[in-house]
């Protein structure tokens, strides 16, 4: 009888074991599970695509899909006219087909094909700005093409990287319009810094 009783007690001891450490690793496992990374939106992708195919089903997605960053493409970076003007799809692609633009969409296609290095730096500054200013709204980012016009644009929480503008100190096409001082800082290490430096400018407005 007695060992009988104490075989039942050890019996519900390590069934009491096994649910504790069935319950734990869920626990666990949310305690250990990452934050999420921010994602940088290939809006680039889409409109090379139209550029190249002259695909009405990218041109589609550019407006249906990234209106805004359309819209700043055409009016703020590239200042080619109105985006409801009847021919500004046929004048952005024109533009973009032009043989310079051409050498800088390959590179871009070469270098910046994964982007996972880019979003985990932005995830990184921008999660430490975070912290030290808990009142600050997370942006959205995208990658574009701005024929060398801007670095970094942002409107409001969006902010735009123009993938052209960081391809390395050594871009040979670079040598033509910037000094040796600016070419070191047209980097993808550089990508971060200044789209955050350029964010908190706009913010303090």
């Amino acid at each position: 009888m007695r060992r009988s009783l104490i075989l039942q007690i050890l019996l519900l001891a390590l069934c009491a074991i096994g649910a504790w450490s069935w319950l734990a690793k869920p626990w666990e496992g949310w305690r250990a599970r990452p934050e999420p990374t921010l994602h940088i939106k290939r809006f680039d992708r889409i409109l090379d695509e139209y550029v190249s195919l002259g695909s009405n089903t990218a041109l589609a997605r550019m407006n249906m899909e990234y209106p805004t960053q359309t819209k700043l493409l055409i009016e703020n970076v590239l200042a080619i006219g109105h985006i409801d003007e009847p021919d500004i799809e046929k004048r952005l692609r024109t533009f973009y087909l032009d043989s310079t633009v051409q050498v800088l969409l390959e590179e871009v296609h070469r270098q910046y094909s994964d982007l996972s290095d880019v979003e985990a730096a932005l995830h990184t500054a921008f999660a430490a700005e975070k912290k030290r200013n808990p009142s600050l709204r997370m942006p959205t980012f995208y990658a574009q093409i701005s024929c060398l016009r801007q670095s970094i644009i942002v409107a409001d929480t969006l902010i735009g990287i123009s993938l052209d503008k960081y391809l390395g100190a050594d871009f040979p096409l670079y040598d033509d319009y910037y000094s040796a001082e600016q070419r070191q800082q047209m980097t993808r290490d550089s990508i971060a810094s200044d789209a955050l430096r350029y964010y908190l400018h706009t913010q303090q407005r």
